[in-house]
Parts: C-alpha cells; sequence; structure tokens
C-alpha cells in the first residue's frame, strides 16, 4: 500500500495543442479515467468519463458536435455545463448531467483540480512570472514516485552534489524554503557544467512549487539568457506518476542587426535553447542510470521517520507544507 495518499490541488493533465477544437481523449487522475474535450468554440472541459445514460465512455464514444460532447452510444448530446439537452431519439431529455471537474489553461498547460471529497477549488495558481509561457520543448513520461516525493528533490540540497557529480558540483542556497500558504520557494545558486564544458557555470535556480501539482523553474543564465521550466508530476495510480516537463528559454536579440533580423534570430535562439535544456534535463538529471533521479525513484521507499543529518536542507519543513493537500 503507497503510504501516501493522492493530494489535493491542481494537477497538469497534458499540454493545450495536444487538445484541438473537437478532440476528445483521456486521461489518468488519482487512479481514475478522466475525459478531457474541447469544444468547436474553443471551451475546454474535464469530466468523469461515463455517460450518465447507459455508462458508455466518453473517451471512447464521445464525439464533439458543436459546442457538446455527444454519446455515440445513443445520441445523448450534453452542453458545456454538463446538462443533457438532447437524445438520439428525438425525445425529451433527461434530467442529467455530465460530472464536470475544475479545468483551466495556463501558458499551454491543461490544469485538472483534483480533491478528495470532490470540493471546489480553495486556491488558484498564481505564477511566479506572469506573462506568456508556451512550452517550445516538452517530455511526458511515467515512472513510480508521488508528487511530494518528487518535489521533495528541491529541498533535499543534499543529493545535488552526490547524485549529479560532477554535472553539479556545488550549491549556495541563497534564499532557503519560504511558505505562502499553498506556495512555497526555494533559491539556489549552482555551479553546473554542461557536457563538453571544462569548467562550471553558476547559475540561479528560482523554484515556485504551486501546490504539489507543478513546480515553476525560473534560471538566471550569463550573459542575459533565462529558461522557464514547468515541472509537474501528476498521481495517475498508486504511487505512479505522469512527470510532464514544459520549456521555454529568452535569448537576449543582438543589437547590431535590424528589428526583424533580431527578432528571428532571438526567437531561433530560443527554440534551440529550449531544446537543448530538455536534452539536458534528462540526460543529466533525470534518467542517467548514474546520476539520474528516476532510476532512485522507480526503486526506493517512502520514509515517513527519515534519519535526517545537517546538510540535507529543509525536508521536514517542506513536508509539514505538505500536509495541507491530504485529507
Amino acid at each position: 500500500m503507497p503510504p501516501l495518499p493522492f493530494p489535493n490541488g491542481w494537477f497538469c493533465a497534458g499540454f493545450s495543442d495536444e487538445l484541438l477544437p473537437g478532440k476528445v481523449t483521456t486521461r489518468r487522475l488519482a487512479g481514475q479515467d478522466l475525459v478531457l474535450y474541447r469544444t468547436r468554440g474553443g471551451l475546454i472541459r474535464a469530466t468523469r468519463p461515463y455517460c450518465p445514460h447507459l455508462g458508455a465512455h466518453l473517451g471512447t464514444a464521445g464525439r464533439i458536435e458543436g459546442e457538446e460532447v455527444v454519446c455515440s452510444f445513443h445520441g445523448f448530446a450534453f452542453g458545456p455545463d454538463g446538462t443533457c439537452t438532447r437524445t438520439g431519439y428525438g425525445t425529451r431529455p433527461p434530467k442529467a448531467f455530465l460530472p464536470l471537474l475544475p479545468v483551466r489553461e495556463e501558458g499551454g498547460l491543461i490544469l485538472v483540480w483534483h480533491h478528495h471529497a470532490g470540493a471546489s477549488p480553495t486556491w488558484d495558481l498564481l505564477p511566479a512570472h506572469p506573462g506568456e509561457f508556451t512550452p517550445v520543448a516538452r517530455d511526458t513520461t511515467e515512472c513510480a514516485g508521488h508528487p511530494q516525493e518528487v518535489l521533495e528533490n528541491i529541498v533535499d540540497f543534499g543529493h545535488l552534489t552526490a547524485l549529479h557529480w560532477p554535472r553539479v558540483s556545488s550549491v549556495r542556497v541563497t534564499k532557503s524554503f519560504t511558505e505562502e500558504g499553498t506556495t512555497s520557494r526555494v533559491v539556489l545558486e549552482m555551479a553546473v557544467r554542461p557536457p563538453g564544458w571544462k569548467k562550471p557555470m553558476l547559475t540561479s535556480y528560482e523554484f515556485t512549487l504551486h501546490g504539489l501539482g507543478g513546480t515553476e523553474v525560473h534560471i538566471h543564465l550569463p550573459a542575459g539568457f533565462t529558461v522557464r521550466i514547468w515541472f509537474m508530476p501528476t498521481p495517475v495510480a498508486p504511487w505512479r506518476i505522469q512527470l510532464r516537463s514544459g520549456i521555454d528559454a529568452r535569448v537576449p536579440a543582438p543589437g547590431f542587426l535590424p528589428t526583424p533580423a533580431n527578432r528571428a534570430l532571438a526567437a531561433a535562439g530560443s527554440y534551440l535553447l529550449s531544446q537543448f535544456f530538455l536534452w539536458y534535463h534528462n540526460r543529466v538529471f533525470l534518467f542517467s542510470e548514474q546520476n539520474g533521479d528516476v532510476p532512485v525513484w522507480n526503486t526506493k521507499e517512502y520514509l515517513a521517520r527519515p534519519r535526517l543529518t545537517e546538510g540535507d536542507g529543509p525536508i521536514t519543513r517542506y513536508r509539514r507544507w505538505a500536509g495541507q493537500f491530504y485529507p
């Protein structure tokens, strides 16, 4: 049995461009199927999968007609508010409703609210760096683990140089773990050496945790280069997660070229830097057999009372903060 239950909060169910107008798809969240669909007008909805008429799975039998989702089994249609609007026989529709879940889009991400008792959202996502964000580079993988365990890595300062050596040679905490309700923050300065580099590069990592469903990472590189990452563990089954990463980079435009050329060169550089960071993030921090986190998560055990020592980081404070997201 998993030692931690499914947490409450907002969780990423996919990227916005994975759900085009007129499309229906199935995702997993907290041990149950979840059906996402987008109407022809662009409205996105999340619902439990079964048609209230005779139980057909809308991820398989659902189709979009205008602003309604229609169950192909008998032609029953449901409006954007979940109300049954018509049947396939032209008869009066029954008083039936699709159980809709709170869903929203933020920066190219589809986020769905999960609560163990079905309660409405009690807090909203507030990005630390608001504004346009489009995940130019992205990745989705599935592994063992739990959202609390995955995000605990951020405050587990000791593992950064122990596990990720020699790519991470030093870590300095510039802003320790701070709590603001359902949000928490950590700022680190790390000496990171990308593959092929002889000397490490001092890089500032600003982590903002939005509950246990996602972390916004703002990375400041030398010469004004910045990278923004959304790192999102979504619980799909007991002790099983889907891990999504969305990356967007900003490269300063060179001042010696005309404005259109400036923008084109900056856009190309941003795209390449985003792709590089996705490759680097996966190779160095996640999937490396010797230095990656995923092989550890796939085989580790959660200890409710670990034998902590100096240098581990504020793990106990983090776990107390995380306790608010459980029943």
